[in-house]
């Protein structure tokens, strides 16, 4: 059966493996049902086959789910994002799903919500005899189907959720068992990386894209670089809503293993101060100046970058053409919806440096007036 991960069979067995699943992530497996799925009790049959499938050869399965909270800002995004409106459905076993699309049946977020602690408890009522320890975790509850007992948790997320039930199992199992992380998601690597010294030795992660293992990401790394991974990875942005411009994920990871030690402890600090410090904004102007900055050019201020570039695109638009007008004594060059009027007045108005009153030189070098 077709699970969507890399396959992770291998011939070097360890004394127990524990599989850790992102359970959010497996239903949207299921975006195509089959014919045979016509109530949501069939949905949830078809789900524990793809999770048993996936996790054939483990002696514990965790399986772990977001929180829905409709105040949380996670959901807003979710809301503001959404095309249409969102339709909420009853989560029973014979709510009949035949002819409704998974993702339209997924679209209100109470409908999630619901369906994730339905599939939960189905979970374990289907594995109910199983010798394998089963653990499920949905809307901030933790249940198995042994005697284990769990403490109600308040994460929202299930990447961080993930971790934290990582972390138990690790201290319950023997030092040679193997973690297995179920999960696309690149914050996941960042987080599991980053929390590697609380993990088993032997621990990886099945992506899209195969298996990585993450003690030679730890020891290239080095303890200090990993910790500090989930601030820089939250600094630069998410992979697909970048806080920089024209700045990539793999630009961002070429200047975070260069970085200096006092860049790597500001960010690190990021994860722990509340407010930052005049003195932390400095470093991490450092951190963000190299993205920016041409080969053999060293800017360490945001000021000295901002008039860096504003030469560089100057330089750039005195290259472009006259327009048809300029004999007309404007002095304009062409350029994409540009307007009559001086080349340097141009490039400030698109690089936001245009001020209310009738200034028109280029800015100070030294920041803004």
């Amino acid at each position: 059966m077709d699970t969507g991960f890399t396959d992770t069979t291998s011939t070097d067995q360890p004394s127990r493996k524990i599989a850790l699943v992102d359970g959010m992530v497996l239903v949207q497996r299921l975006n195509k049902k089959t014919a045979t799925v016509v109530t949501v009790k069939d949905l949830s049959g078809c789900f524990n086959d793809r999770l048993m499938s996936l996790t054939r050869d483990y002696d514990e399965i965790i399986l772990v789910f977001d929180t829905y909270r409709t105040d949380s800002l996670k959901s807003a995004t979710r809301d503001k994002r959404r095309q249409g409106k969102a339709i909420q459905y009853q989560v029973r076993d014979d709510t009949n799903i035949k002819h409704i699309p998974l993702s339209r049946f997924l679209s209100h977020d109470q409908t999630k919500a619901d369906l994730t602690d339905y599939l939960a408890a189905k979970i374990l009522e289907y594995n109910r005899g199983s010798s394998k320890l089963i653990i499920t975790s949905a809307s901030g509850n933790t249940r198995s189907n042994k005697d284990l007992l769990f403490e109600e948790n308040n994460q929202e997320e299930a990447d961080t959720l993930l971790i934290h039930q990582a972390v138990l199992a690790s201290h319950r199992n023997p030092a040679d068992a193997q973690l297995m992380f179920f999960s696309p998601d690149t914050d996941i690597l960042v987080l599991v990386t980053a929390n590697y010294d609380l993990l088993l030795k032997n621990t990886s992660i099945s992506m899209a894209s195969g298996v990585v293992q993450i003690e030679p990401l730890w020891r290239a790394l080095g303890k200090e670089r990993a910790k500090a991974l989930p601030a820089s990875h939250g600094f630069t942005g998410a992979d697909n809503t970048g806080r920089f411009s024209r700045i990539g994920k793999a630009t961002w990871l070429q200047i975070y293993l260069k970085a200096e030690e006092d860049i790597i402890n500001a960010l690190q600090m990021l994860l722990d101060e509340a407010e930052v410090a005049e003195g932390m904004l400095s470093t991490l102007a450092s951190f963000v100046c190299p993205a920016y900055s041409p080969k053999g050019i060293n800017i360490k201020t945001i000021p000295e970058l901002r008039w860096h570039l504003f030469c560089k695109h100057r330089a750039e638009s005195d290259k472009l053409p006259p327009c048809p007008n300029q004999g007309m004594g404007t002095g304009s060059h062409c350029s994409s919806g540009s307007a009559a009027g001086p080349p340097a007045q141009w490039v400030l108005q698109r690089l936001g440096w245009h001020e209310t009153n009738n200034h028109r030189g280029p800015p100070s070098p030294k920041g803004h007036h």
